[in-house]
């Protein structure tokens, strides 16, 4: 399953009309939550799988809007796009836990089950924290 999983990722195959980023992988976070951007850093990303696209939501809010038009709303999750398939939330954190699975702290967190019994929680501390810093959602609601 993982090694399908890079073999996707590598590929890079997409007939998305909106993808922009048809040669990498795009990793869409919150980039003024300090858990997401200290995840992303800690990941090694880059280092682990070289094409890659990491991209603050709050400055593509373009983005946000198509992925939220397809049911992946950023404020709920970070998204990991392959240009073939999304992982959205905990399943975008199990997809690049199984991309960088060296690391012995992040295969704590690798399952997937887990993840989705986890992931709410996480995302609760991310919103908490965000807005004890004065930071809005990056999708308001209308």
């Amino acid at each position: 399953m993982i090694r399908a999983l890079i073999v996707r990722i590598m590929a890079q195959v997409s007939d998305e009309p909106a993808q922009r980023h048809q040669d990498k992988t795009v990793i869409l976070y919150d980039g003024e939550c300090p858990f997401c951007v200290s995840y992303v850093r800690f990941a090694r990303l880059r280092d682990a799988l070289g094409k890659i696209e990491l991209l603050d939501a709050r400055g593509h809010p373009e983005m946000v809007e198509n992925y939220a038009a397809r049911g992946f709303p950023i404020d709920d999750g970070m998204i990991v796009d392959t240009g073939e398939e999304v992982y959205f939330g905990g399943d975008a954190v199990w997809a690049i836990n199984a991309l960088v699975g060296r690391n012995p702290l992040l295969r704590l967190m690798s399952g997937r089950a887990f993840l989705r019994f986890v992931y709410p929680v996480l995302r609760g501390g991310r919103n908490l924290v965000t807005r004890l810093r004065g930071k809005p959602p990056i999708q308001p609601e209308t």
